[in-house]
């Protein structure tokens, strides 16, 4: 099998079927794609769901309830066990697909052994403009000041190679996927996808953002009315990363810089 896509449900059921009628729409009407890719889905919601396979016939027939929102990374880990496909794409449910570009991103995989992952070009269905800081390079203090907006690597019209890509739509070599460890389990969410990023470069392989395949991104579904939830995961993940990754001194200043924002909001109110 050439693909298996993982998607990751998290209070976003309505838009995860509108993400597998556009899958069905572009890859399933595909000669080339119908009877070579599969979508696996596993729902983080504590109620299961289910969807008309009749209607979807490529969806696997295990959908993975976990009962409980586990996370990301380790719902998409335990998607890829599933995984047949030789390239494994990582979608968001909030995402459509206009086109089947995506045949062009495989070919590109193909043709392209050093290359390890592929970063789509995502549009941000609000402003119908990419997405910004969805690629980048190296996440250290400097891009964190900046947040990457000094070479703008989302804007870009051909491939470019970068350090990380965004786990929005995140294209990889199922057997590079297996063989660094998947996921680091401990990113719940935010920050995953730069860590494994930086694992499959320290392989040799290069991470490219390929704006010739897009989707459309509908952004935050998840964290519809958490957005504090999703500060403190935002904030616990980057400070984790650079814990691994970079020395432990900037890992305490950066937690020591979160204690006193925090503390400082909290004596604004």
């Amino acid at each position: 099998m050439k693909l298996s896509i993982i998607i990751t449900n998290y209070q976003s059921y309505q838009h995860l079927l509108i993400c597998l009628t556009s899958i069905k729409r572009f890859l399933y009407s595909d000669k080339s794609l119908k009877n070579n890719f599969e979508v696996i889905i596993v729902n983080n919601d504590k109620k299961e769901i289910t969807v008309p396979f009749s209607q979807y016939p490529f969806v696997s027939q295990k959908i993975i309830n976990t009962k409980q929102n586990i996370g990301f990374g380790l719902a998409n880990n335990l998607g890829s066990i599933m995984a047949k496909g030789d390239y494994l794409l990582f979608l968001n449910p909030d995402t459509v697909f206009t086109d089947n570009s995506l045949k062009k991103a495989l070919d590109y995989l193909d043709k392209n052994k050093e290359v390890g992952i592929l970063g789509l070009k995502i549009i941000d269905h609000h402003r119908k403009t990419p997405q910004n800081w969805t690629c980048g390079h190296k996440t250290t203090w400097g891009t964190i000041l900046f947040r990457n907006t000094i070479n703008k690597p989302w804007n870009k019209k051909s491939p470019q190679t970068v350090q990380w890509v965004s786990g929005t739509a995140l294209l990889i070599r199922r057997k590079i996927f297996n063989q660094i460890g998947r996921f680091d389990k401990n990113f719940f969410m935010y920050f995953e996808d730069q860590d494994l990023c930086l694992r499959v470069r320290q392989k040799g392989y290069k991470i490219v953002f390929f704006p010739y395949s897009q989707i459309i991104h509908f952004n935050g579904r998840s964290w519809r009315n958490q957005k504090e939830k999703q500060k403190r995961a935002y904030r616990e993940s980057q400070i984790y990363f650079f814990k691994k990754h970079n020395s432990r001194l900037g890992h305490l200043l950066l937690k020591s810089i979160y204690f006193l924002l925090s503390f400082l909001n909290k004596n604004r109110k």
